[in-house]
């Protein structure tokens, strides 16, 4: 956690990967993390500005008038994020990294430049989207329950879709979150279509993100749209997870692996790396050390990189080899 000299106010908050690699591989694991932080927030009245969950790391933008609130927050969506992660994937350790950085946000002027700033991560990670179009920043939602799907129609939708529906209000109404069993054969069962209405339900129904606070920042909507598209935002506060990559290329490697059989949220168990050896050898020779060592890596990789376009940093990245 970055030293600074706590003063109440709003704070921009960035957690990254314990190792640096990819955590949310799939849908399942952004709506279990992000229930838990909505969860997590309404239960301690934090007002929340902004958010942007990122493949490997998370922002957001919160009022606190504690640092030892702070830091309990993060500390409880962290250690049950990881308890359920892991519980699943059979994996140990923690999830995100030990500490985090933060930077105290005062006045309006900051406030907002924190508030773009956030809003654009998806954006600068994935080039030529607006924004907005990035749909874990939950900008969209400030406008729509279902920005990213067509309205649901109870009359025709299926029995799964409603069970599901019900399944989300009721956790909802008890503040808990979603856990992994949530997504078992009801969800896979979904078509496309209704999985995308429910990915927009559940994001709505948990939605945390404080309207009142924001709208008065920029009037309306479209002001809203237009001043992230217009600007970047700055942070001066840490230093942020600025590698140059394009999140294209990860969500082609997960569709490839899919279609091969391949279970990707084992994949770092392609490694025979330890995090200590691979941190000793640097990321271009724990790569190299990967795929010499293990057949079937190295011919998942060969794979990845000739029909993603995927550089050696993202493969590194995908598996967990990160120095």
């Amino acid at each position: 956690m970055s030293k600074l000299q706590f003063r109440p106010g709003f704070q921009h908050i960035c957690q990254l990967s314990a190792d640096k690699g990819i955590i949310f591989y799939t849908i399942a694991d952004i709506l279990v993390y992000y229930s838990i932080f909505a969860i997590r927030c309404i239960k301690e009245e934090i007002i929340v500005l902004a958010i942007s969950i990122m493949l490997n790391h998370v922002h957001f933008e919160g009022y606190f008038k504690l640092e030892s609130r702070m830091v309990a927050l993060l500390h409880g969506i962290n250690t049950s994020f990881a308890k359920t992660y892991n519980s699943n994937y059979h994996l140990q350790g923690p999830v995100f990294h030990h500490g985090f950085q933060h930077s105290q946000r005062y006045g309006e002027q900051k406030i907002r430049d924190a508030f773009i700033y956030i809003g654009n991560n998806g954006k600068v990670k994935t080039p030529g989207i607006n924004a907005e179009d990035y749909r874990w920043n939950l900008i969209k939602y400030l406008a729509s329950p279902n920005p990213f799907s067509d309205m649901i129609d109870y009359k025709t939708a299926s029995p799964n879709l409603l069970y599901l529906l019900s399944d989300v209000l009721n956790r909802r109404r008890k503040l808990q979150p979603l856990d992994y069993g949530f997504f078992g054969d009801k969800y896979l069962a979904l078509n496309e279509i209704e999985r995308q209405q429910l990915i927009d339900f559940i994001i709505s129904v948990y939605y945390c993100l404080d309207r009142e606070k924001i709208m008065p920042l920029y009037g309306t909507y479209d002001n809203i749209c237009t001043a992230l598209n217009a600007v970047s935002g700055s942070e001066h506060g840490f230093v942020d997870d600025l590698s140059k990559e394009d999140y294209r290329h990860y969500y082609k490697m997960m569709s490839i692996c899919r279609r091969l059989g391949y279970d990707i949220t084992k994949l770092r168990s392609f490694s025979t790396l330890s995090l200590a050896e691979s941190s000793k050898l640097g990321t271009e020779n724990a790569l190299s050390f990967a795929l010499e060592q293990n057949y079937g890596f190295r011919k998942l990789a060969s794979t990845l990189r000739a029909e993603s376009g995927c550089s050696d940093y993202e493969l590194a990245k995908f598996f967990h080899l990160l120095d």
